[in-house]
């Protein structure tokens, strides 16, 4: 939009939000009287009607504004193809200067902030971001300092929108007049979302038509089919001996076997490693952008958004793989040394290839170097998980017949279920009763703008804390989540070592899934305990945070890893680990490809990805707008599920 004439202040607001209604006029009047400038109250929706006489208005100056020439800094182009914009035009009638106060509704406890001053008499745009809801206020400042808000908008602004504000002033007697307007209709931007699942759809029926097609031409020209099994036990994790409801999968032949001999060919779990490879399929669109849309980012503080489901899972799926692990190295007579150096060993290449991975994009400053991750906070959430599972984890299921068998998979493990919870209990203990210098004791918020900026310097509180102490706040992230809406200033790391108590814990309810396979042999009781597990801690959960994003008694977030968000993540696992284990395991409707394919080479596939991450054919450069980014992580992410069907065609795994 270029305006000829006019003050054109550009200013960002951090107001992130989704969609509003269609075309709207909204009038809003004042008291005439100057009053002081109030905090954000509940107020009743103004009178909605169109205004032919705005809309002709705001027609003839677009068209008086495209036959005027007028040169357009750089920068200036380059804001306005931003994702998740729109214009706000104020035009003012009146004599005296306006203040635009505003604030974005994600800010949780933020005072309006000062945007800019409009001159009066004339027309003047801004630049807003158009995600969450924002709540704008027009404000006319008095000699001597008053404050008179004029009008008060609340909002969720359309990206591309064309905003008008006009501000009235019919007689010095007569209340300011603002009428709001929405000149144009944009585009939906999440409809992309649509055409592309379509586009997925459609060719995955094209894929299992022509594999039939082949398979059935293939058969009748007499040729064997050359099917790959999906049954392969290449590591010993993550398999067991699937039954059709009855026997054992303990099986004493071959926990005899020696070291050297193998047991019997197991059946993999294939839902694990399905589950697995959604959630690295999805990591990986999320670290492409997916798409510029701020829903598959992470939410700035408190609350879940799409990219924080896939850590948690990450943690959740290692967990459950530790069963089979250990139950493989118990079958070939593993020594207690030498599973405790596995554990060790595992858990340092993990921690290593982490370390590297994070220094790629940049020449690494070892002074200042990030030293935790998320590769680093898998390896040590394994290493503390692995020790305590171990020393807690039986050999055989030998109390099938006890009358509290129902329940075994937790009396049974009653020493695991306590050092977690102390885990828990320290990790609780400390965030909120740890002293922090110049914090309020229990403070974990964002800081920043957050409560008028009383707490400016606190993000995290104990979290931030303890990692500064420990790693020092050169080591730690520099560009956390709040940083844009909540303006913090200080580093915070989302994968710092505090945090990692808490993520013990999500690794054992997810060793609990691993437990209820092995422990339990007809599917029937496997899935109620999935079901009740998923409702138990939705429940508790859905208690903490009182189902508000802000308000629980501990809030949902992924930043301090707090025990809602493990709660509330691992009931998402159960659930959707357990509707994959019925549909791939149990009817055997589904194979699990394509995500089986990645699933089985997790750790290669996303090290290929960080380590070529802006490489060509991978990725490139494309135009700012939500359906060429979509497009564009859609292929990227392909191009690795590819990788992993390549990876799997060739029987090619390796595991860390």
């Amino acid at each position: 939009m270029k305006m000829v004439g006019t003050v054109w202040s550009v200013t960002t607001l951090m107001l992130l939000g989704v969609l509003s209604s269609n075309v709207q006029s909204q009038e809003v009047s004042s008291t005439p009287d100057p009053q002081p400038l109030p905090q954000p109250q509940p107020e009743t929706e103004p009178s909605v009607r169109q205004n032919d006489r705005y809309h002709q208005f705001i027609a003839s100056y677009n068209a008086m504004l495209a036959n005027e020439s007028m040169e357009v800094e750089e920068e200036e182009e380059e804001e306005e193809r931003e994702l998740d914009r729109a214009w706000l035009t104020i035009n003012s009638t009146v004599n005296f200067e306006i203040q635009i106060w505003a604030q974005s509704d994600e800010c949780y406890k933020c005072d309006l902030m000062l945007i800019t001053t409009i001159p009066g008499d004339r027309a003047s745009s801004i630049m807003v971001n158009a995600s969450f809801p924002t709540d704008l206020r027009l404000v006319r400042v008095h000699p001597g300092g008053l404050q008179e808000q004029l009008c008060s908008f609340h909002e969720t602004f359309r990206e591309k929108g064309d905003y008008w504000v006009f501000v009235e002033y019919p007689a010095p007697a007569e209340a300011t007049k603002c009428i709001f307007i929405l000149a144009n209709d944009p585009d939906i931007p999440e409809l992309a979302i649509l055409y592309v699942l379509i586009g997925l759809f459609g060719l995955a029926i094209l894929y299992v038509i022509g594999k039939r097609l082949y398979y059935y031409a293939r058969k009748s020209s007499g040729h064997k089919r050359n099917s790959m099994d999906l049954n392969t036990d290449h590591d010993g994790a993550n398999s067991l001996r699937m039954s059709n409801g009855k026997g054992h999968n303990d099986d004493p032949e071959n926990a005899t076997k020696g070291e050297g001999e193998e047991p019997k060919k197991k059946t993999r779990l294939r839902s694990l490693d399905t589950f697995r490879g959604f959630t690295l399929m999805l990591m990986i669109f999320v670290n492409y952008g997916g798409g510029g849309y701020w829903f598959f980012e992470h939410a700035p503080w408190n609350g879940v958004h799409v990219a924080d489901l896939v850590f948690p899972w990450f943690v959740f799926i290692m967990g459950a793989s530790m069963n089979f692990s250990f139950k493989s190295m118990f079958n070939k007579g593993w020594s207690v040394p030498r599973i405790t150096w596995r554990i060790v060993y595992r858990s340092a290449k993990i921690f290593v290839v982490g370390f590297v991975l994070a220094t790629h994009h940049y020449v690494a400053d070892l002074p200042t170097v990030r030293v935790m991750g998320v590769l680093q906070r898998l390896a040590l959430t394994y290493l503390i998980s692995s020790l305590i599972h171990f020393c807690c984890s039986r050999k055989f299921d030998s109390h099938q017949d006890r009358k509290w068998a129902p329940v075994r998979d937790i009396l049974l493990y009653l020493p695991e279920w306590l050092a977690n919870l102390a885990i828990l209990g320290i990790h609780l203990g400390i965030i909120y009763g740890l002293p922090v210098p110049g914090c309020p004791t229990g403070y974990v918020g964002p800081g920043g703008l957050s409560e008028g900026g009383v707490a400016a310097n606190c993000t995290g509180g104990a979290t931030q804390y303890v990692d500064a102490v420990i790693l020092g706040e050169e080591h730690m992230y520099r560009w956390p989540t709040p940083m844009v809406i909540y303006q913090t200033t200080i580093p915070f790391d989302p994968e710092g070592i505090l945090g990692t108590l808490n993520c013990v814990f999500l690794c054992f309810l997810g060793i609990q899934f691993g437990r209820i396979v092995l422990l339990y042999q007809e599917h029937k009781q496997r899935i109620i305990r999935f079901i009740v597990w998923a409702v138990v801690l939705g429940a508790l959960g859905a208690l903490l945070t009182k189902c508000s994003q802000n308000e629980g008694w501990i809030p949902a977030n992924k930043n301090i890893w707090s025990l809602s968000y493990s709660l509330i993540t691992g009931a998402f696992a159960y659930v959707l680990l357990s509707a994959m284990y019925v549909v791939v395991d149990v009817w055997g409707i589904w194979h699990g490809q394509p995500f089986i394919y990645m699933g089985m080479n997790s750790i290669v596939i996303y090290f290929c990805h960080s380590a070529f991450y802006k490489q060509f054919p991978v990725s490139w450069v494309v135009g700012e707008e939500h359906w060429k980014l979509l497009l564009l992580c859609t292929w990227s992410t392909a191009v690795w599920v590819m990788f992993g069907y390549w990876l799997f065609y060739k029987k090619i795994f390796i595991a860390l």
